[in-house]
C-alpha cells in the first residue's frame, strides 16, 4: 500500500495528511506523485500511519519497481511481437528436398521456435 492508497484508506486529503505529518502539503503531493520521500519525511509519515519506516520504505521501492516494469512494457510487447513473427518466418520457412539436408543449428532453430510459438498461443 502506498502512502496515497494510505490517506484515502483514512479519509484524508492531502492537505489533512500534511497537518497531522508535519510536512508540507506539496511534500505529500510530490511523494504521491512518485517522487522519494527523504528519511524525514518518512519518518513523519510512518508516525502517522503507525508503521514502521522500513515498511514505507519497501513499499516507496515497490511503486519505483513497478513504474520502471510499466516504462518496459512496450518494449517487451514489441520484443515479443518480433519474436513470435521469427518464430513463424521459421516455421514456414519452405523446406528444402528432406529433413535432412537442413543444418543441425535450421533444426534447432525451428524447433525452438515452434516451442516458443506454443507458449506464446498458451
Amino acid at each position: 500500500m502506498n502512502i496515497q492508497q494510505r490517506r484515502l484508506e483514512k479519509g484524508w486529503s492531502q492537505e489533512e495528511l500534511a497537518r497531522h505529518s508535519g510536512l508540507s502539503t506539496r511534500t505529500i503531493q510530490r511523494i504521491e506523485a512518485g517522487q522519494k520521500a527523504g528519511l524525514e519525511s518518512l519518518k513523519c509519515l510512518a508516525a502517522v500511519f503507525e508503521t514502521s519506516i522500513s515498511e514505507l520504505m519497501q513499499e516507496q521501492n515497490m511503486t519505483d519497481q513497478e513504474q520502471t516494469n510499466q516504462a518496459k512494457r512496450p518494449m517487451i510487447n514489441k520484443i515479443e511481437r518480433e519474436a513470435i513473427e521469427f518464430a513463424q518466418s521459421l516455421v514456414n520457412k519452405p523446406k528444402k528436398a528432406n529433413a535432412h539436408s537442413l543444418s543441425t543449428i535450421e533444426q534447432e532453430a525451428i524447433s525452438y521456435a515452434k516451442n516458443l510459438l506454443k507458449m506464446f498461443k498458451s
